[in-house]
C-alpha cells in the first residue's frame, strides 16, 4: 500500500466523498465463478458461492462500542465482512462505500431485513473502538466495526482465507498495511457462504446478495 496518511475528519470526510464518486461511477468487470448464485449466468457472476459453507471459529472481540463481540454475533441475519484498517488510503475506503452503495440498492429494492456490514482491523495496535466508530459511521451508521487482540483476529481472518502484513514504521512512527480485499459473505448460520474479489461494484453485491439469499433461504433472528 502506498504511505501512511493521518486520518483527520477533514481528510477522511474527504476521502470518503471521492471514493463514493469513483464508485458510483465506476463500471465493474464481471468475472466468471465456479458457483455462480442460481438463476445467474456462469458468465455474468461475479461472487464466487461456496459448495458448503465454512464454519468460523470461536472468537472473542471487540465492537466499536466497547461490547463484546464473539461467535454468536456473526449469526441470526446476513453479513458483509470485510477486513481492513482505519488509516489505509484507498482500498478501504474504496471498499466500504461500495458496501453503502450495496445496501443503499437493496433498500431501493425494498429488500426486507438488510445484511449488515462488519469491518474487522487487522491493525488493533491503532484501531481502538473508538476509533473504528468514528471511521464506519462516515460510511454508514449502521456499520459495525470490530477490533480486538491480534491472537484473535489472527484466527478469524486465517479461517477466511484473509492474509495481511504489517510493515515496518517509518521514522515517523507510521507503517503500511497490505492485506486481503474480499468481501466475505456470512449466512444466518454465522458460516462463510461466498465472497467477492475485487473490483467490487455496488450493483453487483446487492444483485448477488438477493440471489444468494433466494437460494439459500434461512431462518433469521427479528
Amino acid at each position: 500500500m502506498a504511505t501512511m496518511v493521518t486520518a483527520s475528519p477533514i481528510r477522511l470526510a474527504l476521502i470518503v466523498a471521492l471514493a463514493t464518486a469513483l464508485v458510483a461511477g465506476a463500471v465493474t468487470a464481471l468475472w466468471p465463478s465456479d458457483a455462480p448464485p442460481q438463476g445467474m449466468p456462469r458468465d455474468e457472476a461475479v461472487g464466487t458461492v461456496l459448495p458448503e459453507a465454512r464454519d468460523l471459529p470461536t472468537v472473542s472481540l471487540t465492537d466499536h462500542d466497547g461490547g463484546d463481540w464473539t461467535q454468536a454475533d456473526f449469526e441470526g441475519r446476513w453479513q458483509y465482512l470485510f477486513f481492513g484498517f482505519t488509516h489505509c488510503p484507498d482500498v478501504c475506503p474504496m471498499t466500504l462505500a461500495t458496501l453503502a452503495g450495496a445496501l443503499e440498492r437493496l433498500e431501493q429494492a425494498d429488500v426486507e431485513r438488510l445484511p449488515e456490514v462488519v469491518f474487522v482491523s487487522v491493525d488493533p495496535q491503532r484501531d481502538t473502538p473508538a476509533a473504528m466508530k468514528t471511521y464506519v459511521e462516515h460510511f454508514n451508521d449502521d456499520f459495525i466495526g470490530v477490533t480486538g487482540e491480534r491472537d484473535s483476529i489472527d484466527q478469524l481472518a486465517s479461517a477466511l482465507g484473509i492474509s495481511y502484513t504489517l510493515h515496518e514504521p517509518d521514522s515517523s512512527g507510521d507503517y503500511a498495511v497490505d492485506h486481503s480485499a474480499a468481501i466475505l459473505l456470512i449466512d444466518p448460520q454465522g458460516r462463510l457462504r461466498a465472497l467477492w474479489q475485487p473490483p467490487h461494484g455496488r450493483d453487483v453485491l446487492a444483485d448477488e446478495f438477493r440471489q444468494i439469499r433466494q437460494r439459500y433461504p434461512s431462518e433469521e433472528r427479528s
